[in-house]
């Protein structure tokens, strides 16, 4: 494991002898990220900037974003990213929408919403990606369900919170059977609970009950070191990865990976650096690799 060195060995914050690229994005590899980028941008500028550095070393395929806030500070992203285009949402409450980042090479067919009339379920409405990568048509469903109560609402119900996580969860098995049978799909986001909870308190027990239709590609994480949490102020693992069986021979590939970035190592002053400006979330990304 590196850490960062002195600051002249950084660039934005970023060390710039590290370089996640030789082990994540490739050529040969479809890579995919979920970030929960907190009220993005928390530090304008600073925040950009330290994004730019780290995608860029990443550089993954696509990265479905949550908590997108500043419709400005996003175009100022995707402007300083010249690999990659991006589209924002900008039907969420409070505004912290859901966005996505993808390379400029990639055929994007489609960028869709759905269930945007139960605000219940998904007080962010579910953000569809239809792509083409490599012959290879892929289906990404971009999520952030509702949130537990913090100290500032008194009059929250997390009993109720939770059941709208259940909700939502239910009505993405359904969309996913009845619309998108057969094909390859990745659920993903911040889903705001953990996939290792009881089963009479587990959220995801109707996805976690069909073993051969779907698979949590981050359960190792979820239930590994908290070192590797996706939410390590709580701490605990709420950013997850979920994919169909008409991807499991391809996740089976030898290669293929799934793994949180602890991007704290790699900046000047560590977690207080990378919380004050970029994120509480730490990024969990796929890398699947396609057999010809």
């Amino acid at each position: 494991m590196l850490f960062a060195g002195c600051a002249e060995d950084l660039i934005n914050g970023v060390d710039k002898n590290y370089n996640p690229a030789t082990h994540f994005g490739s050529d040969s590899t479809f890579e995919v990220i979920t970030w929960n980028i907190e009220n993005f941008a928390k530090e304008g500028n600073v925040t950009v900037d330290s994004l730019v550095s780290f995608i860029n070393l990443l550089n993954p395929d696509v990265l479905c974003l949550q908590e997108i806030e500043s419709a400005d500070y996003f175009q100022e992203l995707v402007n300083h990213l010249e690999n990659y285009n991006g589209h924002r949402e900008n039907s969420a409450s409070y505004d912290l929408d859901l966005a996505v980042l993808y390379l400029n090479d990639l055929s994007v067919i489609s960028i869709d919403e759905i269930y945007t009339d139960d605000w219940w379920s998904f007080p962010r409405s579910p953000q569809i990606i239809r792509l083409n990568w490599k012959n290879h048509e892929i289906k990404l469903i971009n999520n952030h369900l509702k949130a537990n109560c913090s100290s500032a609402y008194s009059n929250c119900n997390n009993e109720e919170n939770q059941s709208r996580r259940r909700s939502g969860m239910e009505y993405l098995d359904i969309y996913t059977k009845h619309y998108l049978d057969s094909s390859n799909v990745i659920i993903l986001g911040d889903l705001n609970d953990s996939i290792d909870d009881p089963e009479n308190d587990n959220v995801f027990m109707n996805f976690l009950l069909k073993p051969a239709e779907y698979l949590f590609v981050d359960t190792y994480i979820a239930y590994g070191s908290p070192d590797y949490w996706s939410f390590p102020t709580w701490p605990s693992h709420l950013d997850h990865i979920l994919i169909t069986n008409e991807l499991f021979d391809e996740f089976e590939s030898l290669g293929s990976v799934v793994q949180t970035f602890r991007i704290e190592d790699y900046m000047e002053g560590g977690w207080n650096t990378y919380e004050q400006n970029i994120s509480d979330h730490r990024p969990v990304g796929l890398k699947l690799i396609f057999k010809p």
